[in-house]
């Protein structure tokens, strides 16, 4: 990659993991031919089959410089590394994005060092690639794990990843969505060319309103009253008023209600017409 122009590649960056510790997190390059082969010939052979799916038993280091130093514009690889007091560097974990055919997805991966485990790397890396799928337009990431690997699995689905077990495979293809799903009315509409009926300003207060209102709802009342008291089933004077009182009071308070509904409509449509 050493014609890659910087822009294409994330910038290196240092990060503190669970341990308290800080790692360098970095692309590959073709000087970690000799880290790539050191770090694979280190992990476990359960580690191996769970990331690749089946025993790879060497790690050559042509297999490996073709790992570390790849075409930027199809594939990126990623790094955390562990420094020494010396100044040198150990790799820990690995991550890599390898486009699709179809030029809006890519493939991710990642594996980390046994020794390494639960501090964090995983969700970096996938934090970063998902980062990086973004800056380059692609759609979607993908992915497949193994069902045994259920650290991986809980890696994705903590980051949004979408599932999908089949149930005569031992993988799960794991969906990474990289666009925002659009939302209806997400963009603001345009500015009414009318007056807007409710209005934060506080309207004047007007005495010989409020005395003409309470004035109609009275007489609403007196009517309401004198329509529900012959109904109501009591022959005891005091329930009649007292059931007949209520009634119309209810029946009051809604005309009180459909009343200032009324004129706010009446005020919007005169103001909308000057």
């Amino acid at each position: 990659m050493s014609g890659t122009p910087p822009s294409a590649l994330p910038r290196p960056r240092l990060l503190r993991l669970k341990d308290g510790r800080d790692y360098a997190l970095r692309p590959l390059h073709a000087g970690d031919t000799a880290a790539v082969v050191a770090f694979f010939h280190s992990l476990s052979p359960e580690t191996i089959r769970s990331r690749y799916g089946y025993l790879i038993h060497d790690m050559t280091p042509d297999r490996a410089h073709r790992l570390a130093d790849c075409d930027p514009a199809r594939e990126l690889p990623l790094g955390i590394f562990e420094r020494d007091a010396g100044g040198g560097e150990r790799l820990r974990a690995m991550g890599r994005l390898v486009h699709g055919p179809d030029g809006r997805s890519a493939e991710c991966a990642f594996v980390v060092h046994d020794d390494w485990r639960r501090l964090g790397m995983a969700s970096r890396l996938l934090l970063h690639l998902r980062a990086a799928g973004r800056r380059r337009g692609l759609e979607r990431l993908f992915a497949q794990v193994r069902r045994d690997n259920r650290a991986m699995l809980g890696v994705f689905r903590h980051h949004g990843a979408r599932l999908h077990f089949r149930p005569d495979a031992d993988y799960v293809e794991v969906d990474i969505p990289l666009l925002k799903p659009k939302i209806l009315f997400d963009k603001p509409l345009p500015a009414p060319s009318f007056s807007v009926m409710a209005t934060s300003g506080k309207k004047p207060f007007s005495v010989v309103t409020l005395i003409i209102d309470l004035a109609l709802t009275a007489i609403a009342f007196g009517i309401f009253y004198w329509l529900v008291n012959s109904h109501v089933p009591s022959n005891d004077p005091a329930m009649v008023k007292l059931w007949g009182g209520l009634a119309a009071g209810c029946m009051a308070g809604v005309f009180w209600l459909a009343w200032q509904m009324l004129k706010v409509v009446f005020q919007f449509q005169r103001e909308s017409r000057k």
